[in-house]
């Protein structure tokens, strides 16, 4: 369906859902149409379209909505893309997602245990690292480790956010949550049976008690 100058008009509507999905015009639920494209080494993806939503607009894709503006955008987009040879390579669709619409009951218990999940990310990961640290390192090289601990902090941040969506596109969502999954079981392990219990302890006491655990 892609012209040959480079661009895709689709209207998604229950007519071209039934057809794509092998189901007849109205007979089930409102789906939604997702298309993932790619000009070489740069990708990008349309935004959610319903199929009973007669107001909205077609999906437009074209070579300038995936490729970056410079340089500069490009390599926060891809640091190893080559902009030039992407300008130059076919509009590519690599997927396209029909995923049924959630219903109302479905949208109150994602948003119920995305809640609870920040509750206990609040007073678990989210202090507990940063406690750790604060507490374990010895005084004397405290800034030291912590600015140290910021910068892995942040490098494993931008990793998990860089390899999001391409793992995403092409494993699923399933995929990159059951990493998180494992993450945070190893996280749970390491912090139950391997980090030194330090409540009512001062500084001074958990660095002595390191202290000796190294001499020995």
């Amino acid at each position: 369906m892609v012209t040959a100058d480079q661009k895709l008009m689709l209207t998604y509507n229950e007519e071209l859902a039934a057809k794509l999905t092998g189901g007849n015009p109205g007979a089930n639920q409102p789906t939604s149409l997702v298309v993932i494209y790619s000009c070489g080494n740069f990708r990008s993806a349309s935004s959610a379209v319903r199929s009973d939503d007669l107001a909205a607009k077609p999906i437009e894709i074209t070579r300038d909505a995936c490729l970056p503006e410079n340089r500069i955008n490009a390599f926060f987009s891809n640091p190893f893309g080559n902009l030039q040879t992407s300008r130059e390579a076919p509009l590519t669709i690599d997927n396209a997602l029909i995923n049924p619409i959630p219903s109302t009951q479905n949208g109150w218990l994602v948003a119920i245990t995305l809640y609870i999940f920040m509750a206990f990310y609040a007073i678990g990961p989210g202090v507990c690292v940063w406690l750790a640290l604060s507490e374990l390192m010895p005084t004397r090289i405290r800034s030291n480790g912590m600015s140290i601990a910021l910068v892995l902090n942040q490098v494993v941040s931008t990793t998990i956010a860089a390899s999001f969506l391409p793992t995403v596109g092409k494993y699923g969502y399933s995929t990159m949550f059951f990493g998180f999954a494992a993450c945070t079981v190893i996280y749970f392990v390491t912090a139950a049976w391997f980090l030194p219990e330090t409540k009512g302890k001062t500084l001074e006491e958990i660095e002595a008690h390191f202290e000796g655990a190294a001499t020995r």
